[in-house]
């Protein structure tokens, strides 16, 4: 793996001791926000949402809806902070895409395991990633292959992305699978287009973003009504594209598993897929293990 800027590139091994150095002449090496307390989002905002969505899919307005709930901290991100996160992310499994961004006091930095897109020499890559089961309900649940709610999630973001795919050649699937994450389970599926030429790579962002992994099902259906709902309307750069566009290459990440900052405070969020059967108590879970996810793997205080 390399990691870069527009200025220069340097290997896993040469930014790890770039880091180190810096940490090993920091007085305070860990950072505060490593033993910051976090207040949780509150279950009434979320209910509201629950309420309205699942209204919504009642009156046959919409399939699905992501909505997205936050757990704030009022410490900010020291640079200290930010380079111990940084090795903790270097640790992180292969089939986390480790991304960040930071300027003016304010950034984003996070390992996720969603692609929206993997463009390199005509074959263009991407996957459905939705329905989720957290490792500490294994034990009392079925598997997600067999899970009705979870797999009818999944299948909307596979229809979805099947006909998006269309416009640039014969689109070939694998899956649903499951991927294993250090306490996740999601359903996957793969994708894959032998382009007939190659696509514009802002217009590939544009056309796939977001999928309904992350926002509404169908499309069509729109997602600003969404910013109404409680604690919706401050996603910032959750979920966004996080793309590194080469001439003849391209890779565009979905931001989610991720800490925000800013001069004020730091922000976890997570979000969920809401369909017909989703239950609050369950869905509720979910969340707060994915959370719980992103503290563990950058080596916050959980």
């Amino acid at each position: 793996m390399w990691w870069g800027t527009a200025q220069f590139t340097v290997s896993t091994s040469e930014f790890q001791a770039l880091i180190e150095n810096h940490l090993t002449g920091n007085p305070r090496p860990d950072g505060p926000l490593s033993k910051a307390e976090w207040q949780e989002p509150p279950e009434s905002d979320f209910e509201t949402d629950l309420e309205v969505i699942q209204k919504k899919i009642a009156n046959q307005q919409i399939q699905k809806a992501v909505p997205v709930v936050f757990a704030r901290s009022s410490q900010t991100v020291t640079s200290a902070d930010r380079a111990r996160m940084i090795l903790n992310l270097l640790a992180a499994p292969e089939t986390l895409y480790v991304f960040g961004f930071w300027q003016n006091g304010q950034g984003i930095l996070g390992a996720t395991p969603e692609v929206l897109f993997d463009y390199d020499r005509g074959l263009l890559q991407t996957m459905a990633l939705a329905g989720t089961c957290p490792k500490s309900d294994k034990a009392e649940r079925e598997s997600l292959l067999l899970d009705e709610k979870e797999m009818q999630e999944h299948h909307f973001v596979v229809e979805d992305l099947s006909k998006r795919l269309s416009q640039w050649g014969q689109v070939q699937s694998h899956g649903p699978t499951i991927l294993e994450l250090p306490t996740l389970y999601h359903l996957k599926t793969d994708f894959q287009v032998m382009c007939k030429s190659k696509p514009d790579f802002r217009e590939l962002v544009m056309q796939l973003h977001p999928t309904p992994a992350l926002g509404v099902a169908p499309r069509a259906a729109g997602y600003k009504w969404m910013q109404e709902l409680p604690g919706q309307e401050g996603r910032r750069g959750f979920g966004g594209p996080m793309a590194f566009l080469g001439a003849e290459e391209a890779l565009c990440l979905v931001a989610i598993r991720n800490l925000q900052w800013d001069q004020n405070e730091s922000m976890i969020g997570s979000g969920c897929g809401v369909v017909a059967a989703s239950e609050f108590s369950r869905e509720w879970r979910e969340l707060f293990q994915k959370r719980l996810s992103v503290r563990k793997i950058l080596g916050l205080k959980v």
